[in-house]
């Protein structure tokens, strides 16, 4: 199987890196542990949020190009596909709780109007009261109109098709110069390795200085629930409040979550921490008060020393390029890395 390029992990990272190099005609080969969006990139969440449009600065200049060109990107791999990844602009409801919060928010609207350049705004509304509770929201809430959601494990789906082949089962132990080694023993030679394994390829790196490793895994718990029939809550926004997303995710479904835990014994099993979360998403939005829990699930997320995207050369390995990072914003980020990671390699 050995390619010319080789991408490890089949998560959005991986799946956007592979689709970008085979738009330039290379030879690509993609392997996985467990499949195309297995890992964090499953996440029912697929919430898309900007940071706050005040301090405007090069990080926010970022998210914000990536957060606009999306969209088009993911016209163009509806298009070839023909995988619906669930795309909306809805916006995003942030409840006022105290009086004193309006000014902040009134002056960030108008820096959106400037720094959003047009394509949304942001404003203060009274919100439907069977989606956003009143005692949740006394003084109204903010709505942020650049913010969107995805279906994320659709839009793996959709990438997948795209790029072909996902080969399962390339659990990685390390690496040498333009070389994987697997737990199996299978030895997999490339003149380029684009490590992108999320939360593990921080394993593989050095510290960024000492007792600093290049970043951790955190873990994040949700849920998916579901409202009764036609409840009229698909085309909803977003509810965002102390950490904590309600995310309408169509067909009558309801994604909640998540938390942000450095400290656990099982990345993969949910727990009380969860279950605290869906009675405070019931507390704030009524028109979910007694859906049912369909799923739960937890996952390790990748988050950089630096808190962004790790994209860069192997500081000391040929030929390997790794790509992590993005924590919450990963979604959202990762045409945007995948265009970074290709730049290393045409340099």
């Amino acid at each position: 199987m050995d390619a010319e390029c080789l991408i490890i992990g089949a998560g959005v990272f991986g799946l956007s890196i592979a689709r970008a190099l085979k738009t330039t005609g290379r030879d690509v080969a993609i392997v996985d542990a467990a499949g195309a969006g297995a890992g964090a990139s499953a996440t029912p969440l697929g919430v898309l949020a900007p940071h706050a449009p005040d301090r405007w600065n090069e990080k926010k200049q970022s998210q914000f190009e990536a957060l606009t060109s999306l969209s088009e990107l993911v016209q163009d791999l509806e298009g070839e596909t023909g995988i619906d990844v669930g795309y909306r602009r809805c916006g995003r409801l942030i409840p006022l709780t105290r009086d004193t919060h309006l000014p902040l928010w009134r002056g960030r609207a108008q820096d959106a109007e400037s720094n959003w350049r047009g394509v949304a705004g942001m404003s203060i509304i009274s919100p439907d009261p069977n989606w956003l509770s009143p005692k949740a929201a006394p003084f109204g809430a903010v709505n942020c109109g650049l913010s969107a959601r995805i279906d994320a494990r659709n839009y793996c789906r959709a990438l997948e098709a795209s790029v072909g082949n996902v080969e399962v089962g390339y659990r990685l132990s390390h690496l040498e110069n333009s070389t994987a080694i697997f737990e199996d023993g299978k030895r997999l030679r490339a003149k380029w390795i684009f490590l992108a394994t999320g939360a593990d390829a921080f394993r593989l790196l050095p510290d960024v200085e000492e007792d600093v490793p290049a970043g951790r895994g955190e873990k994040g718990q949700a849920a998916i629930l579901r409202a009764g029939p036609d409840s009229g809550i698909d085309e909803l926004p977003i509810i965002y409040r102390d950490r904590l997303y309600i995310v309408p995710r169509g067909e009558d479904l309801v994604a909640v979550g998540a938390t942000s835990e450095r400290d656990y014994s099982d990345a993969e099993t949910t727990d009380t921490q969860l279950d605290s979360l869906i009675e405070r998403a019931r507390e704030i939005c009524p028109a979910i008060a007694n859906a049912e829990v369909i799923e739960k699930w937890a996952r390790l997320r990748p988050r950089a020393a630096n808190k962004r995207l790790l994209v860069e050369q192997h500081p000391s390995l040929e030929g390997v390029i790794v790509a992590t990072g993005g924590f919450k914003t990963g979604l959202a980020m990762a045409h945007i890395a995948a265009k970074q990671a290709i730049a290393k390699i045409e340099n």
